[in-house]
Formats: C-alpha cells, structure tokens, sequence
C-alpha cells in the first residue's frame, strides 16, 4: 500500500436496535495494513477508544495525493499499545477509488 497522507474513519450504520448513528468524523494515521487478514490498523490520536463502535459499519478513506482509496468495514478491536490508541479495522466491502481533480471538476462544471 503506498503512503497514506491523510485517514477518515465515519459510521455509516449503527447495528443495535436503537443506537444512534455517530456523524463524527475521525482523523487517523495508517499504521500498517495485513493484506492477509484485509485489515487496517490506525492510531486515533487524542480520540477516545470508547467512541469507536464494534457494533457499527464505518466508511473508511484513505487519501494518497489526489487520489482517494475508499472502503467499508467494521472495528474489531481496540487497543492501546504503549503510548498508543489502535484500532483494528476489517475491511468488508474492499477498496474503491475516487480522483479529487475529477470529483471537483464535476462540482464546478
């Protein structure tokens, strides 16, 4: 996987009976992804562990330059690690791509 700039992780469905849908976006760091497993592990920085759902589907993008990587999954675990707060994240629906010079192109026009 190339270098990743930037990573936002947003619940996109909550799936208890009556949970509420989360709109809070959260700004993660990639710290390694197992192709294996097709799972991606982030730090979430300040964020608290807490907040991250296991019970919810989240709608992940991952933005290399101008070209951004999207996919759905769901947090399997949380963790912290030292000094580090880590989430597993499991990829269920793989890999999409969205060109930002297209999709703001498209806006303006």
């Amino acid at each position: 996987m190339k270098k990743v700039d930037r990573v936002e992780i947003k619940m996109k469905k909550a799936l208890c009976t009556g949970a509420k849908i989360d709109e809070h976006t959260f700004v993660c760091e990639l710290l390694r992804y197992d192709s294996r497993r097709e799972s991606l592990y982030f730090e979430v920085g300040t964020s608290d562990l807490n907040m991250f759902s296991l019970d919810a589907i989240y709608e992940c993008k991952l933005q290399s330059g101008t070209s951004v990587l999207e996919c759905t999954g769901r947090i399997k675990e949380r963790y912290c690690q030292g000094n580090k707060k880590v989430i597993k994240f499991e990829i269920e629906n793989g890999f999409y791509k969205n060109n930002i010079k297209l999709v703001d192109k498209q806006i303006t026009e």
